[in-house]
């Protein structure tokens, strides 16, 4: 089985365009599949549909969530799609599997009471560079409703300090392969333009195009990092964990938005949820966009509303 698997990874890199997140997660499910039939004294070229629903029921016992199960099923699916394909096997057992709806992982989000306590507990730590780089984390994640993938892909020469806006570069593999700008306001801006001081004297003998170098490589700070740098910040002002998660951050941004008044299709722009494709077309929304921003994000300390 590790031959037609190795050949279905392959197919992901070369064809598919999947992302290398997306291919690491499927090759851990297939194995773990695998693993299961094998104790079954199985092999994927003789099992029925029986056989799937049990070790679907078999991960029950390990709580997982149903977006993990999704993708467990989603990526079988693929896996035998392509042995059809291929003509390695003469029926589909995954068909008329049907995949379970994902939990509504907005309440997984920040009050504004919280993001309050976060932004004055990070904003009174910028003594050294491992201070504000936390804060500025913070403050992006916030301020911007960023992607984490997007906030460790960040260049500098990306940064308009100018207009008040970042351009995001459009991810090598994935879903989505467009580039978008994040608007942020002049408090946003003071931050980052310590962090830049800061930086530059950090990696003075390191030359680097990422705004968040890596210690280490010659990359930039990986999603896991961030989690970490998120979670130790989570045990010193005694936040439960599990909502210091950068995504929790995009939440908050979107939601406090509307709190406060702020047009829907607005927010969605803000959050990359439209079709706009090019600098240029976010150039024709920037002064709306800006103006958002300004008058009803909760870092705009001109906004009573919230925060």
């Amino acid at each position: 089985m590790n031959t037609e698997m190795n050949n279905f990874i392959q197919t992901l890199h070369s064809e598919d365009g999947v992302h290398q997140n997306t291919i690491i997660s499927y090759r851990y499910d297939i194995l773990q599949f695998t693993s299961f039939l094998q104790k079954k004294k199985k092999n994927f070229k003789i099992i029925l549909k029986k056989d799937i629903l049990d070790f679907l029921e078999s991960l029950k016992s390990k709580n997982l969530k149903n977006k993990t199960k999704s993708r467990k099923i989603f990526a079988l699916k693929r896996f035998f799609k392509f042995l059809l394909s291929e003509r390695i096997i003469n029926n589909n057992p995954m068909e008329k599997i049907d995949i379970p709806k994902s939990e509504d992982t907005l309440s997984i989000t920040l009050s504004s009471e919280q993001i309050k306590k976060i932004l004055e507990f990070v904003s009174s730590k910028t003594n050294n560079y491992q201070d504000i780089r936390e804060s500025l984390i913070v403050e992006l994640l916030y301020s911007t409703g960023i992607r984490v993938s997007e906030l460790i892909s960040i260049k500098t020469n990306n940064i308009d300090l100018n207009k008040n806006n970042i351009l995001i570069d459009p991810p090598e593999k994935g879903k989505s392969r467009k580039e978008r700008v994040v608007f942020f306001a002049e408090q946003t801006k003071k931050v980052i333009d310590k962090y830049l001081e800061y930086r530059k004297i950090h990696f003075k003998l390191k030359d680097s195009p990422w705004l968040f170098p890596s210690n280490n490589t010659d990359s930039f700070l990986t999603r896991r990092r961030v989690l970490q740098i998120l979670h130790k910040l989570a045990d010193k002002i005694n936040i439960d964990k599990s909502l210091m998660h950068p995504h929790s951050f995009r939440h908050a941004f979107g939601n406090h938005l509307l709190n406060s008044g702020a047009d829907i299709r607005v927010v969605q722009k803000l959050l990359g949820h439209s079709s706009i494709i090019t600098t240029q077309k976010y150039t024709e929304h920037r002064e709306k966009l800006i103006e958002t921003i300004e008058n009803f994000h909760p870092l705009n300390k001109n906004n009573e509303n919230i925060v």
